[in-house]
């Protein structure tokens, strides 16, 4: 939740635009009190100072002054945002927000969206592709309506989705590509790509087991095209390579690893309790949930 307020940053353009705390509540209808009291709390929550004052003028501190454009543009936006809403004479469809992590396979995805469609032709839909613990946090803050992850938040009724097999896969000129037998141990010693956790307030590191070097990259075709510049060793969902001639054009082989090929990942779909009952939240979940190794 922010502690800044909209309101907050529209006083701190008008002192700039105004040149004084005075004169900028004269142009917002508030009294220099106001306007005084609005700023210090601003200064307060970032722990900096925005106007140097003397006597009746303001003049912007420099950490101020790198503020100044991103709050114009911030308070623009609003000022849209508002009129817009005010002036909205057309009905407004609602919308389905769902968070999906980068391992559920997209075919998967939008073969369930498009018969979620055909039944459901006036609703929007807002998707987000996730890393790791992203998912969770959009539940928890109420940005989407359905997530689908390895790891859902606790309160959340959840059912399996899919389970998804990850190979591991390197350029062919890499050293382990040729070799047969390779056990889990050796993978240490030699780089592995990796992506990055999305989550913006806790992370945890589920894509790795524990090589002594790494590359982390933001999504998984960054990661393909990390393993097919000869950058380290992957775990890739196979739906990712539409076959093995496929993969050998990319200049790619799997691992020939001593204890199976694969890594398997279960990914849970969870609903906001809120509106876990609603009939075509029922509907979406069931077609988003799969339960079947892809």
């Amino acid at each position: 939740m922010s502690k800044i307020s909209i309101e907050q940053w529209r006083m701190f353009v008008a002192v700039v635009d105004c040149g004084g705390f005075a004169q900028a509540g004269d142009a917002l209808y508030k009294t220099q009190s106001t306007v005084s009291h609005g700023i210090k709390k601003l200064e307060n929550t970032l722990n900096k100072t925005l106007f140097d004052l003397s006597g009746r003028k303001a003049t912007l501190t420099p950490f101020g002054a790198s503020l100044l454009n991103s709050a114009r543009l911030l308070v623009g936006q609003a000022d849209i945002l508002e009129k817009e809403a005010i002036t909205q004479k057309r009905e407004v469809n609602p919308t389905i927000s769902i968070a999906v992590d980068t391992l559920y396979p997209r075919a998967e995805l939008f073969s369930a969206l498009q018969r979620f469609g055909l039944s459901h032709p006036d609703l929007n839909i807002q998707l987000y592709e996730t890393v790791l613990s992203r998912c969770g946090e959009l539940l928890d803050d109420g940005s989407v309506d359905i997530g689908i992850a390895s790891r859902i938040p606790k309160g959340y009724l959840t059912q399996l989705a899919l389970t998804v097999d990850l190979f591991a896969v390197v350029h062919v000129e890499h050293p382990l590509a040729k070799r047969t037998g390779i056990e889990l141990k050796e993978l240490e010693n030699y780089r592995q790509v990796v992506v990055r956790d999305a989550g913006l307030r806790s992370n945890f590191n589920s894509g790795w087991l524990g090589t002594n070097t790494r590359i982390t990259v933001s999504s998984m075709h960054e990661a393909i095209a990390a393993v097919r510049a000869n950058l380290g060793f992957a775990w890739i969902p196979k739906s990712y390579f539409s076959d093995n001639d496929f993969l050998n054009n990319l200049g790619i082989t799997y691992l020939q690893l001593a204890l199976g090929e694969t890594r398997t990942v279960a990914l849970q779909c969870g609903v906001r309790p809120q509106i876990a009952e609603l009939n075509w939240a029922k509907e979406l979940q069931n077609l988003l949930v799969v339960a079947v190794s892809k």
